[in-house]
């Protein structure tokens, strides 16, 4: 044998080296991992609070385009109220289906006769006011005249608008008892559209004759959602019928929405007004909003998430309509998000 191999394992400093190498590469693997899920879950926070607003404007966006629409005409005053088994005897114009008066001083108007006694649970005339398509009222929980229907819970969010928007169905349907309804006729759509109660059709329905349901939607928010207190919501009232009365059902459109605020584009131009030209936005307590055209609306929501963030803190002041918002106490702990869009009405009244 010419030579000996000697066999020569690691030396204690080498292992140690080896141990320090991979515990630092291990820390950095599990700080970078850490960090990388760290990110994730705020994306996907932002992204949830994000898809949240952006599906509660889908449902309300349709509302709004639609509003004024009353089957073949955007023309209010050609509707009269009538019973349907006798047409010929109008029971109120469009102007008397008002909730209140056009001219300061004048009588307010009196509740309908003939109509579901529910139909009047949200303020008088208030399911029926075809006059006033799109209606709001500003930082309070309020919708009509008199007004007996609450918010869930009797719970609203202090400060957060409501928006009210009236239409017909765009498909037709049978006639019902208990459901206000509109009998549109193609011929006479710039003149005589019969609004009815009482499950009988005024006339024939064939395809240029078609009963429609009316529609009216109010958005708010309530200071809680289903199953959850304190956690805000949007929330709407809908016109629809129970038996043979009309009534408002209340539904959550989605949690997480803590406030909503909107603004109605005006086109106050007397003899050249043009659809979607809004030549100024106002509150929706302004006092000539009966006397001007709204060709707009432009709606903001706040979303809030559903839990706080121990390590997160939102100093961020939130501006938009007439509002300032900045949170405080745990209120910074929760992440948010705003989203505004400005909708055109598709019936606004071109002349």
């Amino acid at each position: 044998m010419t030579g000996r191999h000697r066999l020569r394992g690691l030396t204690l400093i080498e292992l140690v080296i080896a141990m320090a190498v991979s515990v630092t590469i291990v820390a950095g693997a599990l700080g970078l991992y850490a960090q990388v899920r760290s990110t994730y879950r705020v994306n996907e926070r932002i992204a949830r609070l994000q898809e949240q607003g952006r599906f509660a404007l889908s449902v309300i966006e349709p509302d709004i385009e639609l509003a004024g629409y009353f089957g073949y005409t955007n023309v209010a005053e050609a509707i009269y109220f009538v019973h349907g088994a006798n047409p010929d005897k109008p029971i109120a114009t469009a102007g008397a289906l008002r909730q209140f008066s056009v001219r300061a001083g004048a009588p307010l108007p009196g509740a309908v006769a003939g109509l579901p006694a529910g139909a009047h649970s949200c303020g008088v005339n208030f399911a029926v006011d075809v006059m006033t398509p799109v209606q709001g009222s500003n930082d309070v929980f309020a919708l009509g005249r008199g007004a007996t229907c609450k918010a869930y819970q009797s719970r609203p969010q202090p400060g957060s608008d409501t928006l009210t928007l009236r239409r017909v169905a765009t498909e037709p349907g049978p006639p019902e008892a208990g459901r206000i309804q509109i009998y549109a006729s193609r011929f006479t759509s710039l003149t005589r559209q019969l609004m009815f109660a009482d499950g009988n059709a005024p006339g024939v329905i064939d395809a240029n004759h078609q009963v429609h349901d009316f529609v009216v939607r109010s958005y708010y928010i309530a200071r809680d959602s289903v199953g959850q207190k304190d956690f805000p919501a949007l929330r709407v009232k809908a016109l629809t019928r129970s038996g043979a009365n009309a009534v408002f059902d209340d539904d959550e459109v989605m949690p997480g929405i803590e406030d909503l605020q909107v603004q109605f584009g005006v086109d106050s131009r007397a003899g050249e007004r043009q659809a979607g030209r809004a030549t100024r936005y106002v509150n929706p307590d302004f006092a000539d909003l009966p006397r001007v055209q709204v060709v707009a609306v432009r709606i903001w929501l706040r979303v809030r998430s559903d839990e706080p963030e121990a390590d997160f803190d939102d100093a961020k002041t939130y501006q938009y309509a007439n509002v300032s918002y900045t949170p405080s106490g745990v209120e910074r702990r929760f992440r948010r998000t705003l989203l505004s869009r400005t909708v055109t009405l598709r019936n606004a009244r071109t002349s």
